[in-house]
């Protein structure tokens, strides 16, 4: 991992716009066009150069590339069913959850489904019953339904859904239980996951994996586990960075200042909050609340 904020930052920037670039079939010129030279998206690419507040939200409106911080980077979706993938994303990014629970409890929808991947994204979304109830263990119920529908023990590459819910489970096991088993589980959850990511042991890279890093690491920080926590926090920003990510990437330079404050490593944790303060100022996102 690179050491110095603005390198992490433009290396981080410059792949993901010139991704985004490469997606859109336009060439540099193609892109610079009205907005600034040729040699300037080459140097922003490059990671050379950080373009400021108006040339990205030129070169981000170009590319039609929204800078919106949302609870996911993608959603999960039923195909077919347009109208509930529209509904549940507008609900998540209100986080109306009452409203997602009322809305998935509408009569006939779950009859609707019929497929096993389709069947484990509406009960993904059964997690809103903690947000809006604080009822763990029926989420957790809701989760592990969600999970069992295409996961079984002798398959040996997972899903990016099965990924995300896994680790919504571990979450769930390790913050909210009293109990010995259920920590060792849920830690040994995250680990299964962690494993999958890292040994490339996944369908496809989605974003959504770097969440993975962030609530195995929060929940290390909560559990006073420190050097387990920069490890893994560590490990997520180097994930993310080498993806050409920055979906979730100022939550985790945000996560390392405070793992580090509570190891008493001051200068550490400045770094680590410059990092996540410029992120968010050039992405124009906000940070979750620790």
């Amino acid at each position: 991992m690179v050491d110095e904020p603005d390198n992490v930052i433009a290396v981080t920037l410059g792949k993901k716009l010139a991704r985004e670039r490469k997606l859109k079939h336009l060439s540099q010129q193609q892109l610079a066009e009205d907005i600034c030279s040729q040699s300037m998206i080459s140097s922003i690419e490059k990671g050379i150069y950080i373009p400021n507040a108006v040339l990205l939200s030129r070169i981000c409106t170009k590319l039609n590339l929204s800078m919106d911080h949302t609870m996911l980077s993608n959603y999960p979706e039923i195909a077919g069913l347009d109208q509930f993938n529209v509904t549940i994303k507008k609900l998540c990014n209100q986080h109306d959850y009452a409203g997602m629970l009322s809305y998935l409890n509408t009569d006939n929808l779950v009859d609707q489904l019929f497929k096993n991947e389709d069947l484990q994204t509406y009960y993904y979304y059964g997690v809103a019953t903690e947000q809006q109830l604080n009822d763990t263990q029926n989420s957790l119920r809701y989760l592990r339904l969600a999970y069992n529908y295409t996961f079984t023990p002798q398959k040996k590459i997972m899903t990016p859904n099965e990924i995300l819910i896994l680790a919504g489970i571990a979450y769930l096991e390790t913050k909210f239980s009293q109990h010995k088993t259920d920590l060792t589980n849920g830690f040994s959850d995250f680990n299964f996951a962690l494993a999958h990511v890292e040994n490339d042991q996944m369908t496809k890279y989605d974003e959504n994996s770097n969440i993975l890093y962030y609530q195995f690491g929060l929940r290390l920080l909560e559990a006073k586990q420190y050097a387990a926590a920069v490890t893994i926090i560590t490990k997520g920003i180097d994930w993310t960075t080498a993806h050409a990510s920055y979906y979730m990437l100022a939550d985790l330079f945000l996560l390392l200042a405070k793992t580090h404050a509570a190891l008493n490593e001051p200068v550490a944790a400045e770094s680590a909050l410059n990092k996540s303060q410029t992120i968010a100022d050039i992405f124009k996102i906000e940070t979750y609340k620790l």
